[in-house]
């Protein structure tokens, strides 16, 4: 649970979940509550017991680890670093057709009216102006009329009656098509782009700093483990110092977690040994380190051990 690492802080969210919204809502709240004479019916403790849904959250660290939902990650990670774009999109394009509404306002409108006001027009016209004005008189109906033109749903059919009455219309509502929905669209796309390959590129240093971090761990266990065997405090290790290591329970328990069994001591030394028959801090640290991880990391630090060796003696 160390805030210092990205797999500590992910633990810590864990529990903290499992804490407030397991614990909590299904155990202690109902105890006090019953202690207490308090109706768990009440409007604030469902309320309160919605707090279960936030266990999902625990989902996403299952996400975040299983390779296979690698592009699922990527997904809900570029969704909440888009959060800041998107709401500033919303806003420009509020503003973008707040003024696009108001020019709309006062140049399309006012001419329709105008045409309304004419005597000699007929009954038919007339009808067909008034449903235009129900779209569009005001500026919260022509804002709601430029979203539907946004989102390019059907409006050429309204723009072909706004057409037949003032041919130059068509201009004012392709221009806005083409802020709106061309530009202003086509650069919120490539900020979110840019924005999840700079996530992409953190979360890399996020993992190289992670890994920096384990192997800084490791080098502390491997120093604190060295220091325990090295009894006369020389700075080597010798045989003798190296073998009662694995008799003794502590420094025996650490060799374990290091995935090593005391039948290999004799094993393990000459490995280690570069031939004068001592362990020194440099080949303690590097040895050990290469031979960490999976059985076959061992096996190919045995093997490139004993090629060097035969090539030693062979060219003696």
């Amino acid at each position: 649970y160390s805030m210092h690492t990205a797999e500590g802080r992910a633990n810590l969210l864990d529990g903290t979940v499992v804490l407030f919204t397991g614990i909590m809502t299904t155990w202690i709240v109902p105890f006090v509550s019953h202690m207490a004479g308090v109706n768990t019916n009440s409007g604030s403790f469902r309320a309160l017991s919605v707090l279960r849904a936030i266990r999902l959250v625990r989902l996403v660290r299952v996400v975040r680890e299983v390779p296979i939902f690698r592009e699922a990650w990527m997904l809900i990670r570029g969704l909440g670093g888009s959060m800041r774009t998107l709401l500033w999109t919303v806003v420009v394009v509020l503003f973008v057709t707040y003024s696009f509404a108001i020019c709309g306002v006062l140049t399309i409108v006012v001419s329709l009216q105008e045409l309304q006001d004419e005597d000699q027009i007929q009954a038919s016209e007339l009808s067909r102006l008034d449903a235009l004005m129900n779209i569009l008189e005001g500026v919260d109906k022509f804002m709601f009329t430029l979203v539907q033109v946004l989102t390019l749903d059907s409006f050429h059919v309204f723009i072909r009656e706004i057409v037949h009455f003032l041919p130059w219309s068509w201009v004012f509502f392709y221009a806005y098509v083409a802020i709106a929905c061309l530009v202003l669209m086509n650069l919120v796309t490539a900020i979110i782009v840019e924005s999840a390959m700079e996530q992409s590129n953190q979360d890399h240093e996020q993992q190289l700093r992670d890994k920096i971090t384990r192997e800084e761990v490791e080098m502390r266990r491997l120093r604190a483990l060295f220091e325990a065997l090295d009894q006369d405090k020389s700075g080597t290790l010798s045989w003798e110092e190296f073998r009662l290591s694995f008799d003794n329970p502590l420094t025996l328990k650490k060799w374990r977690m290091l995935d090593f069994q005391p039948e290999e001591c004799s094993e393990l030394f000459h490995l280690l040994d570069n031939g004068d028959g001592e362990i020194d801090t440099t080949e303690f640290f590097e040895g050990l380190s290469k031979m960490r991880g999976p059985a076959q990391a061992k096996d190919l630090f045995r093997m490139s051990k004993l090629i060097t060796m035969l090539a030693r003696k062979i060219y003696q």
